[in-house]
């Protein structure tokens, strides 16, 4: 593998029996990336404990409540081991090597401490930035790039109290029409004074597809351009700053779904180049 292409984390166990596009996307993704995936190491309930209520965490692994799906279903569930596992995997590989990985990954942010919303069912990104915190990073920023409002990931962190420790940038609260219409420069200065003021030993950073603003959810507010300039901005800082950085696909949900790939492999492209760019 080059040194300057971004490492993608992704097990095949993480596509289920299940139609919805935020599942079916992520071997399109693959393919067209053109380089072979890192298989990340499966969860199981006590990696799920880190950011949910054990009573929850049980009830949907015994197929007693519903997930984010709306089913109960051991494929879903062993899709959900794969894909939490897969943000960490690649989260820890940026701990400990530095630079910018890619979890192909998503549904998370609606997956609340106690509940589940959304195509959401257990919170990987409050999960990883648990395990972040017990391998001593002192503060973990989310920078939450979907359309909509990560209401999960504040749920999780309220009830385990990482206010101070983990911090959530998502919309509705410092992301959002705001920056409609930022250039690349623009970009970089809204992640820099996020880095600066926090001070995050690690960055994750959902990098939404959703956000354009011809997804069919309409919450969208950047163009395809946008989107890159976007991600290349947010990169750019976050190497600038020498903070590791994991990014995933959330959001997307174009039919065909030909734009949403579009989308994230504009996002993978962006991270190549911020890679190469750091190492001239």
């Amino acid at each position: 593998m080059q040194t300057n292409l971004t490492p993608i984390f992704f097990s095949p166990y993480q596509v289920a029996d299940h139609a919805f596009i935020s599942i079916q996307k992520l071997p399109a993704f693959i393919a067209g990336s053109g380089r072979e995936a890192i298989a990340p190491s499966p969860f199981n309930a006590e990696d799920y404990k880190l950011a949910h209520d054990p009573s929850y965490v049980a009830r949907i692994l015994d197929l007693k409540a519903n997930n984010g799906f709306g089913t109960r279903s051991k494929s879903i569930n062993e899709a959900l081991a794969y894909s939490n596992g897969s943000i960490w995997a690649a989260a820890k590989h940026v701990l400990t090597h530095g630079g910018l990985s890619c979890s192909a990954s998503q549904g998370f942010h609606h997956a609340s401490y106690d509940s589940n919303f959304g195509y959401c069912t257990f919170n990987g990104l409050v999960i990883a930035a648990q395990k972040a915190l017990q391998l001593g990073v002192e503060k973990v920023l989310i920078i939450d790039g979907d359309a909509h409002y990560g209401d999960g990931t504040d749920s999780c962190i309220e009830a385990l109290g990482l206010e101070q420790r983990v911090i959530n940038i998502t919309r509705e609260k410092g992301i959002g029409d705001a920056q409609a219409g930022l250039t690349t420069s623009g970009w970089n200065q809204f992640a820099n004074e996020l880095i600066q003021q926090h001070k995050p030993g690690i960055v994750i950073y959902q990098a939404g597809a959703d956000a354009w603003e011809g997804d069919p959810y309409g919450c969208g507010y950047l163009s395809f351009d946008e989107m890159g300039w976007r991600d290349q901005g947010i990169f750019s800082a976050c190497l600038q700053n020498h903070v590791p950085t994991v990014w995933n696909l959330a959001g997307g949900y174009t039919d065909p779904m030909d734009m949403t790939i579009a989308i994230h492999l504009q996002t993978l492209h962006k991270s190549d180049q911020a890679i190469e760019h750091m190492s001239e």
